[in-house]
């Protein structure tokens, strides 16, 4: 069985682009050898000397009809795999009238002109300069046209269908009547043509009556093979009659392939499946807040319209909504426009997260084994649909379930970003030193891993330009590297606690001052607390150095400019990780409430995993942010309320997934409000 273009979903790709041009160069081919490239042969139809265009015309329709019959009948295509088009009384009607007028006036259709213009034909360029202006004016006066558009809406007619016979003897009756109509058109051409009679006389031993005569018999017994052919091997295309499209409609009701169940639809997803199309049928708002991941959103009420160019013909349909109700509505509607690839979700999307995302401990199953088994299912579902993967649950069926980072690989030293393990090898390393910069020194004091420095990360923020909370200057902050000891030729590792933040902003600082070699331990303190590794109290003893060979450059450094430069440039991100509300100007601790007018937002948080200071894994990650429209080569600018929670997010980006051109805002949201000429902008 071979698929086209539209039942493959792929009319809209380089492939269909492709497969449209060469079909066009085909056409004009055909056209110019038909003697399509000249208006004089084209409008000698309406004086009966030249019956070409009709000819053709009739051997187009008689050819396709019968091919397709054949085609089908040995199951070369699917009938399904054939878009037909809806019909508009009026609108088909006024048009067809006026490409009527425009062919009796201008002596070309669009087709047929651009196989004139090819052949240099002056005519052929100005009605193709016609058809422009046109296209303009329509363009312009939609508005008045529209009711005419739209209006008499008839849906997909089938011909057999409304005069009530088979298509098989429609057809065999359609190539009756074109042999008939090419007999007539050879007729009327004698007559309208000034030959003499010995001349008609000649004309009817020409070979070219011979040929056609001997295509007109080859034509019948072909539409002849039609009346006996098999019917067709699968159900009806969208669009047939409705005895035709309701046939094994109740079968699959009662096979109960009608539906699907939560668990299978998630482990078709969760595996990748080619041919899946989930359509989530809810309103764009309720799609936005949570959706299936993989789900397109085409809501109820416009779903029968963009079914034909949206619902592959093959393969398999899901719909769901809220619950199963208008899913199953719209189940029959689908069915009846002829898909029988399509399914509804039982239960809808409360039931899928019923079944799928509900810890198993809330079931309150008695039997540990089968709780171990559920929720080995519900722990890869959750981590699938939800982002974060769950812990195994304590042993006991009625425990409750602690949930465990789906956490980032650490990709190493030269990605910025090291493991408890490589930090612990290197303990006694001279050249390797730690920095400690959770927020309250007590917790330093108490205790740290061995070896480490403590600095408060407000150290590194002073007011600049009176603009408070900017990172320090690069000359500042390499005096602050000597005072802790620390040389430009050392390894330099930074912790946090769950705040990750204060070790990506010691870590932007280090890279504002170009130094060479540094990372973040990934899950900080916690972490290795966790994994039982040796802590200390014992203050380290501190030699001060001089800091030499700092840059402070800083090209990663967004000022004001560089922003507003990007305000109107759609192919360049302005990232904002500050909370939604404070986002949409629903809270504000600034001078203005709001935004930067086009700027995207994920907050800051959305990140890691929740209370294990430990980000999320890539895939996850870069999924998100390509929701976003965010990419490896999209130029972004990142930024918060002060810079602080934005380093997270800049680090992440440009050095943890390595995109390719990210940039951090230092001055961020509390510099931007503060200067009432910069634009601002509250919702979403």
């Amino acid at each position: 069985m071979n698929d086209t273009l539209y039942s493959l979903g792929l009319l809209n790709t380089s492939i269909g682009f492709v497969t449209a041009g060469l079909i066009g160069i085909l056409f004009g081919f055909f056209l110019e050898q038909a003697g399509f490239g000249s208006s004089r042969k084209l409008t000698a139809i309406f004086y009966f000397r030249d019956m070409a265009v009709l000819k053709v015309m009739f051997t187009a329709v008689v050819v396709t009809l019968v091919g397709y019959q054949y085609l089908v009948a040995l199951g070369w295509l699917k009938p399904s795999g054939i878009y037909v088009l809806e019909t508009y009384w009026g609108a088909q009607a006024i048009g067809g009238l006026i490409f009527g007028v425009g062919f009796v006036m201008g002596g070309w259709c669009p087709g047929t002109a651009f196989v004139g213009a090819a052949s240099a034909k002056l005519d052929a360029f100005v009605f193709l300069g016609g058809v422009g202006l046109g296209s303009i004016f329509f363009n312009e006066l939609y508005a008045l046209v529209e009711p005419l558009y739209n209006g008499m809406h008839a849906g997909q007619l089938y011909l057999s269908e409304t005069l009530g016979m088979p298509t098989a003897s429609l057809v065999f009756l359609f190539a009756l009547a074109a042999i008939v109509a090419f007999a007539a058109c050879s007729w009327i051409e004698k007559l309208s043509s000034r030959k003499t009679p010995d001349a008609l006389k000649n004309s009817r031993k020409s070979p070219n009556l011979r040929r056609n005569g001997l295509a007109a018999v080859v034509l019948l017994l072909f539409a002849l093979g039609v009346l006996a052919l098999p019917a067709a091997p699968e159900a009806a295309a969208p669009g047939a009659s409705f005895a035709a499209r309701d046939t094994g409609l109740l079968g699959d009701v009662a096979r109960q392939t009608d539906h699907i169940e939560p668990p299978q639809l998630a482990a078709l997803l969760m595996s990748g499946a080619p041919d899946l199309r989930v359509v989530d049928m809810r309103s764009p708002e309720a799609y936005a807040k949570f959706h299936l991941r993989g789900a397109v959103n085409i809501p109820l009420d416009r779903l029968a319209a963009r079914a034909p160019a949206e619902l592959p013909a093959t393969g398999r349909v899901v719909l769901y909504s809220n619950g199963g109700i208008h899913s199953a509505q719209a189940w029959l509607e689908l069915r009846h426009m002829g898909w029988t690839n399509v399914r509804f979700l039982t239960g809808g999307i409360l039931g899928f997260w019923r079944d799928c995302l509900t810890p198993p401990s809330l079931a309150g199953l008695t039997d540990e084994q089968t709780a171990a088994a559920q929720y080995a299912d519900f722990a890869k579902s959750k981590a699938f649909f939800l982002e974060y993967e769950p812990s195994p649950p304590a042993s006991g069926a009625t425990a409750k379930a602690e949930a465990a980072p789906a956490a980032l690989e650490e990709p190493g030293l030269e990605k910025h970003l090291v493991d408890t393990a490589w930090l612990a090898d290197r303990l006694d390393d001279p050249a390797v030193r730690i920095v400690d910069v959770r927020n309250e020194s007590t917790d330093y004091s108490t205790a740290h891993i061995p070896g480490a420095v403590y600095l408060h990360i407000e150290a590194l923020r002073t007011n600049i330009g009176g603009i408070p909370s900017m990172m320090i200057p690069a000359e500042a902050m390499a005096a602050t590297l000597g005072r802790l000891g620390i040389r430009r030729s050392d390894t330099v590792i930074v912790y946090a606690d769950d705040r990750l933040r204060d070790a990506t902003y010691f870590a932007t600082a280090l890279e504002r001052v170009g130094h060479p070699s540094f990372a973040i331990l990934h899950g900080g303190v916690v972490r290795w607390k966790a994994e039982g590794r040796p802590l200390t109290s014992a203050l380290p003893e501190i030699e001060p150095v001089e800091y030499e060979g700092w840059d402070g450059t800083a090209r990663f450094v967004a000022g004001f400019e560089d922003v507003k430069a990007v305000l109107n440039d759609a192919g360049t991100a302005i990232l904002d990780v500050r909370p939604p509300a404070y986002f949409r100007g629903e809270k504000s601790d600034e001078a203005r409430p709001g935004h930067i007018p086009g700027a995207v937002n994920r907050e800051y948080t959305e990140d890691l995993v929740k209370g294990k200071g430990v980000w999320k894994s890539a895939d996850v990650l870069k999924s998100a942010y390509g929701d976003l429209g965010i990419r490896k080569d999209t130029p972004v600018i990142v930024h918060c309320r002060t810079g602080h929670q934005a380093s997270q997010t800049y680090f992440l980006l440009k050095h943890v997934l390595g995109y390719d051109n990210v940039r951090w805002f230092d001055a961020s949201w509390t510099g931007w409000a503060a200067r009432p000429e910069l634009p601002a902008a509250t919702g979403r």
